[in-house]
């Protein structure tokens, strides 16, 4: 087979390969017999039946998308040691011509990648201080609030009152927003169940007192018709309620909470949680930051290749996700208002950045020579061996070897973790 080759913009070899006539027929007598074993044809056993007869009952496209299966590995191959590529994805294949047949592959290569001045990028390291006494009261009041009891009042609305009121919304045009309507609503005022712009005006109401006012949504709201809009909201207040909260006893703490706690031991309990997940907010908080500049500083010309493979696995990703919601994509699409077509522009968007960052991400790591040791690898790639082992997948021995598969994904996550621990530090 005449493979010639040629280099493009963006890091990608193009490579043409030329399929001879002999060798494209022997191809079809391979597509043919694999074709034939799922055919039953009258006078003949399943399987056993002449090519032509085969040949007849094939549809075209059927029998040439079998046959370049057999020959791309060929292909492949030869084209690989042609062109020298070292493609850093599985490479793009096109028919460009079916007489002669014609196959073309893109080769995605590693871009040239720069970092601006590695040296300097560096996070804030805010300190982190204990969950405060009024940040404990507040997290176990939100745990009392649910057992609360409730009486009637006769007097104006405060904090930590419940309203029983009916609730009806229109556009800036006047036109009813028939998601916010609803005859029945029971709201806590300063349980943030509500938007934070209508508790305001609740206070002070009483039984029977009718207001109407002008809220602006939020621009990432549920309902996407009012997303970032001012909607013209009707309350009509039909009872107001004191709240009793329970008292914190340790008899409570274990009906409710199923633990043996006291009320100290539990509050010390309640400040150490708390605490801990100050410490994991500025934890995130630092590694995004770390991310946000490694994006800024990276300059790289990506492959469009490179792209739509990202966008594929986001898509994977994204069906087996509302599978295991027991939703579909279209489903999805309807209930979020979006289509397809803005949602893979949205998903290239997002493609750009993490593939931008995992290659300034490594230039990072390269620029401070981090590097795991060889322990540090092996260990790790017994763990993940195991784990899959454990998940009925078993990786080839030589994936385990260094230029591997499972070794360099091993040994990428490791530098990886060891570049965010020493930008980030520890809290």
């Amino acid at each position: 087979m005449e493979t010639t080759v040629e280099k493009l913009k963006q890091s990608r070899i193009k490579t043409t390969t030329v399929v001879p006539a002999e060798i494209r027929k022997l191809a079809e007598v391979s597509a043919l017999t694999e074709l034939g074993q799922g055919m039953d044809i009258k006078g003949f056993r399943q399987g056993k039946a002449p090519l032509e007869l085969i040949r007849e009952r094939v549809k075209p496209d059927d029998l040439l998308e079998y046959t370049i299966r057999h020959l791309l590995p060929e292909i492949m191959t030869g084209a690989l040691k042609t062109s020298g590529a070292k493609p850093i994805i599985r490479p793009a294949a096109n028919i460009t011509s079916r007489d002669p047949l014609t196959i073309e592959l893109i080769f995605v290569e590693r871009p040239p990648v720069t970092l601006k001045k590695p040296e300097k990028i560096s996070v804030a390291q805010n300190p982190v201080t204990g969950a405060t006494p009024a940040e404990v009261d507040e997290f176990i009041r939100k745990i009392l609030v649910q057992d609360r009891t409730e009486a009637p009042v006769d007097r104006s609305a405060a904090s930590g009152d419940t309203i029983r009121m009916s609730l009806g919304a229109k556009d800036e045009k006047g036109n009813p927003i028939n998601e916010l309507v609803t005859s029945h609503y029971n709201i806590l005022i300063g349980s943030e169940d509500l938007l934070p712009e209508l508790e305001p005006h609740l206070i002070g109401m009483k039984k029977d007192e009718k207001k109407t006012v002008t809220i602006p949504f939020p621009a990432d709201h549920d309902i996407t018709t009012v997303r970032g809009k001012k909607v013209q909201v009707d309350i009509a207040v039909k009872e107001v309620a004191s709240v009793k909260l329970p008292e914190l006893t340790a008899e409570y703490i274990k009906n409710r909470l199923g633990a043996e706690r006291s009320p100290d031991v539990f509050k010390a309990d309640v400040k150490e949680m708390l605490t801990s997940q100050k410490k994991n907010q500025e934890m995130k908080r630092r590694e995004e930051e770390l991310y946000e500049k490694v994006r800024q500083a990276t300059s790289v010309e990506l492959a469009p290749e490179l792209i739509e493979t990202e966008v594929r696995g986001m898509v994977e990703d994204l069906v087996e996700r509302l599978k295991q919601q027991q939703t579909t994509l279209e489903q999805w699409l309807k209930s979020t208002g979006k289509n397809q077509k803005d949602v893979l522009e949205e998903m290239r968007k997002i493609a750009t950045d993490r593939i931008t960052l995992r290659f300034g991400m490594q230039e990072l790591a390269n620029a401070k020579k981090i590097e795991p040791t060889a322990e540090e690898i092996e260990a790790a790639i017994k763990t993940a061996e195991k784990s899959g082992a454990h998940a009925g997948h078993h990786h080839p021995e030589e994936d385990s070897r260094p230029g591997g598969a499972l070794y360099d994904e091993v040994r990428w996550e490791l530098q990886m973790q060891k570049l965010v621990k020493e930008i980030v530090g520890e809290i």
